[in-house]
């Protein structure tokens, strides 16, 4: 259970109760001492810029944030058979997800143990079966393990003992559809880091969606500057006047996001009554639309729409916006607008032969997963936002967008998609293109003289805060 904290009331009145410190997003952890962290997190309203763009505070995230956590590299599907493998990059980090055989997917350390060669670039598939270095010719078994080293009786054979040159493995774990990895063979499991998140993730069936298209873009920003962007909706109204449908002032309500320990977050209406980790987000909020002047089942057609065109039909794709078509048309009042789009979209689904999750009051439609990814669904399909460190710049980041969808069973398993990039802003549709063309002009603003800290809100921002407080728990470390 969790207990209201005795301070002035962060989520404003008639808001669900704030539990205490352990899981407020606003305030640091008191039980960790952040004391040494350099430009730390003190109070629930400030962020110091220095974060955005400092070297040494960048080289401590590199060090003892990204070796230290777990985060996604790869879709299952990226490497579908024995000998394929797909190369992720953070920070100063290579490592090549590797498909072993049908059951067995490894990650390694993308580096030849002989004079530091990188073993694969991008993505593809290792001819004969064997990983082999493009310098001086070393093998390695899909599994790691050395097969062969030429002219093995110039070293000395101590050097060259299988536990010195097989490949390197990285942890991972398989969950959700993803292959994620930690560097750090001593931190906690997967399933104590995910937390409570997996309940929301679990019903998704995001491990039965598969990769429509990936595009990304080199930004001149932060990685948290970039990430940031869409973990909040107070910026709804200015950046995307299309979704505030005219709305001004208090007419919108971007009190929409609730938080979660760990720096977690989701949204999800169902769940929110009984939820214990769920922090300041009013049920009002959650029960109706953001635009006052609109109802709710108006609100869900016309923003269907709205992001169908915006987002390239990656959110909203072509089958809902179909189904959306033909519930406006049949004239119902506004209550039944809503049931009558999903149940004329799961009997579409079933027609089509499209396994959709069932209902879940659990399942998130928005969430984000500490460090980086963020992402947004609607049953049987998701926008996938991740954003990672490029080197040891702090002003640059890489930034991807993943159209995801559960496809019709028949068609069975077709090639994954691969990158486009790197894109210009003006390529991406235009809702994406509202959120991404702040980002670099926020970087440059951060090095202002005239810049200290970040003024934000502990109602509307909540996440951001849950996010950063995080970070200084791993780097307290």
């Amino acid at each position: 259970m969790t207990t209201q904290i005795e301070q002035t009331n962060l989520a404003g009145d008639g808001e669900l109760p704030l539990p205490d410190l352990e899981v407020n997003p606003c305030l640091p952890d008191p039980d960790v001492d952040t004391s040494e962290v350099p430009f730390r997190m003190v109070d629930g309203i400030h962020i110091p810029a220095e974060r955005y763009y400092d070297q040494e505070f960048t080289n401590l995230e590199n060090r003892k944030l990204w070796m230290h956590t777990w985060q996604w590299a790869v879709r299952v599907e990226d490497v579908q058979l024995p000998g394929d493998y797909m190369e992720y990059k953070v920070a100063e980090e290579s490592v090549m997800v590797v498909r072993v055989d049908e059951e067995t997917i490894k990650v390694f350390h993308n580096v030849c143990p002989h004079r530091a060669t990188q073993l694969a670039l991008d993505c593809g598939s290792f001819s004969g079966k064997q990983i082999v270095c493009p310098f001086h010719g070393w093998r390695w078994e899909l599994d790691g393990t050395q097969s062969y080293l030429y002219a093995r009786n110039g070293f000395i054979p101590e050097s060259i003992e299988p536990s010195k040159i097989n490949l390197k493995e990285v942890r991972s774990e398989i969950r959700y559809g993803f292959v994620w990895i930690n560097f750090d063979d001593d931190a906690p499991s997967f399933d104590e880091f995910i937390g409570s998140m997996d309940r929301h993730l679990e019903p998704m069936w995001m491990d039965r969606m598969r990769v429509r298209w990936w595009k990304y873009l080199d930004l001149p920003a932060n990685w948290k500057v970039a990430t940031e962007a869409f973990i909040e909706a107070y910026h709804v109204m200015q950046a995307h006047p299309e979704l505030a449908f005219g709305a001004v002032g208090d007419d919108y309500n971007a009190d929409m996001l609730a938080y979660s320990p760990k720096g977690m977050g989701h949204f999800n209406v169902g769940a929110q009554e009984s939820a214990p980790d769920v922090v300041g987000t009013s049920m009002e909020s959650l029960l109706n639309p953001p635009v006052k002047h609109l109802r709710f089942g108006e609100y869900f057609l016309e923003q269907n729409r709205i992001l169908f065109e915006g987002t390239a039909g990656a959110y909203v794709t072509e089958r809902e916006e179909f189904i959306s078509d033909r519930v406006r048309n049949q004239g119902l009042p506004d209550e039944e607008l809503v049931p009558a789009f999903f149940e004329e979209y799961f009997a579409y689904a079933q027609d089509a032969g499209i396994p959709l999750p069932p209902p879940d009051p659990e399942a998130s439609s928005y969430g984000f997963v500490f460090p980086n990814m963020v992402f947004l669904g609607l049953t049987g399909n998701l926008l996938l936002y991740r954003v990672r460190p490029i080197g040891s710049d702090p002003n640059m980041c890489r930034f991807e967008v993943f159209a995801l969808q559960i496809p019709v069973e028949a068609e069975g398993e077709q090639a994954p998609a691969r990158a486009e990039g790197p894109l210009e802003v003006e390529d991406l549709p235009f809702v994406l293109r509202q959120d991404v063309e702040n980002i670099a002009r926020q970087q440059a603003g951060y090095r202002s003289s005239a810049f200290h800290e970040t003024t934000m809100s502990p109602r509307f921002e909540k996440m951001i805060y849950g996010m950063q407080n995080e970070i200084d728990r791993y780097l307290a470390r």
